[in-house]
């Protein structure tokens, strides 16, 4: 090719001058289209590589890719105004397999400068030298709730990613078949026998909200906090055990073995309540338009539900550059800047601020007040999410008993005491 170019240049010769020109026009429609620094020669952009948790109800496709990709619109557009050479790359793993994933990575050199992901799977990271603690100044430390803090403590008191947004656990409805939501447990139960199909997930995380709403979260804590059960507490349990054996019984409620299924079943028009995350909703909202409805979990003798909520961080890559290091950081601390929490709640419609100053505009959309409300609800079961972590053993021990049950394998007084004798097993 230069060689043709050499040739076509001695047939029809341009003066040095020309040839200048030339080469500075093809500079200035290079800086003009963001290609170069354009400061003293080429300048490469600046890269900012995210790595992006999947949870288990989420599929990583198109439309998760394209959900990713607003989200990081809403941050780059502001961000690119404090250093307007950063690019970002992104990429989607299941949270499950992050860990192998990030030690390829690792192992290669081409670990992410941050990572978004659970709050637990940040800690995991931690532990396995696969990610490196989040440096908290006081200023920053003061932007997040005491809790939310304490659930991303390490054990030498380091904290393993910075908080930035929630995943909240909401009700989700078809509004054509079922016009009015049940608010309570035994309206839940009522809108089963009157022919409504309602779907619930065995997993234990997904599933836990119906122990607030019979009132045995506070003796699952004290038995978690190691602490002697009263008879009202071992009570309370054995009540939780037998609504969830009664929920099992009737006809039009189906427990599905994980949340994904109920979702697809929702989704496809199959049933007409299920419990949801928010970050569920996009997905629904093109499935079912303006039929699906959002509202709080329904409450019980017991007080409010009790959702788990997901705290998303970001977490420092442990192969980044030194450069990368600090674009990460900068960009961190930019994620938690209110007015930036304020435009993510708001130009997302699923998610909520991690920073505690944020005021949620609860009044403009009933979704955002059931999330909110869920995030309230939430801090009943902040300090039993401190203390149990994704990789605790009897998680599973206690999954499994908790399947034999609603499929009537062991009975509620046989689940209560199982259960509650191994929660009180140091793990």
């Amino acid at each position: 090719m230069m060689s043709a170019l050499h040739a076509a240049m001695a047939k029809h010769p341009e003066s040095r001058s020309t040839h200048k020109r030339r080469r500075f026009v093809f500079l200035s429609a290079a800086c003009a289209l963001g290609l170069t620094g354009c400061a003293g020669g080429f300048a490469i952009p600046n890269v900012l590589y995210l790595a992006i948790g999947a949870n288990s109800d989420q599929t990583i496709d198109a439309e998760l890719i394209e959900g990713i990709n607003n989200l990081l619109k809403l941050l780059e557009s502001g961000f690119r105004q404090i250093y307007p050479s950063t690019r970002f790359q992104f990429a989607a793993y299941p949270e499950t397999g992050i860990k192998p994933a990030m030690a390829r990575r690792n192992r290669a050199g081409l670990g992410p400068d941050l990572l978004l992901i659970n709050g637990d799977t940040a800690k995991q990271l931690v532990n396995a030298g696969l990610v490196d603690p989040f440096p908290l100044t006081p200023a920053l430390a003061n932007l997040f709730n005491p809790g939310d803090l304490g659930r991303l403590r390490l054990p030498d008191g380091d904290l393993a990613g910075l908080p930035v947004i929630i995943h909240s656990q909401v009700a989700c409805f078809n509004r054509k078949r079922l016009p009015t939501p049940p608010s309570t447990l035994q309206e839940l139960l009522d809108a089963s026998a009157k022919g409504h199909n309602i779907g619930l997930s065995v997993e234990l995380s997904t599933l836990f909200w119906t122990a607030g709403s019979v009132g045995a979260t506070d003796a699952w804590l004290r038995v978690v906090q190691g602490k002697r059960l009263s008879r009202e507490n071992v009570n309370s349990i054995k009540n939780w055990t037998a609504w969830l054996q009664d929920a099992s019984d009737q006809q039009r409620i189906t427990f599905y073995s994980n949340q994904a299924s109920a979702l697809t079943e929702f989704s496809n028009g199959r049933l007409d309540w299920i419990s949801c995350s928010s970050t569920n909703l996009p997905r629904l909202r093109k499935s079912l338009g303006a039929s699906l409805g959002v509202s709080n979990l329904p409450s019980g003798p017991g007080g409010s539900a009790s959702p788990v909520n997901r705290l998303r961080v970001l977490a420092l890559g442990h192969s980044s550059s030194r450069q990368g290091r600090d674009r990460a950081l900068a960009f961190s601390r930019f994620s938690v800047n209110p007015l930036v929490q304020r435009s993510i709640t708001l130009g997302s419609q699923i998610l909520l601020p991690a920073n505690r100053f944020v005021k949620v505009p609860v009044q403009s959309s009933v979704t955002l007040q059931a999330m909110s409300d869920s995030q309230e609800a939430s801090l009943r079961t902040a300090e039993l999410a401190n203390l149990l972590h994704v990789d605790d053993p009897r998680l599973d021990r206690a999954q499994n008993l908790i399947t034999q049950l609603v499929f009537g394998e062991i009975s509620p007084q046989g689940a209560a005491t199982a259960l509650i004798a191994l929660m009180e097993a140091k793990p």
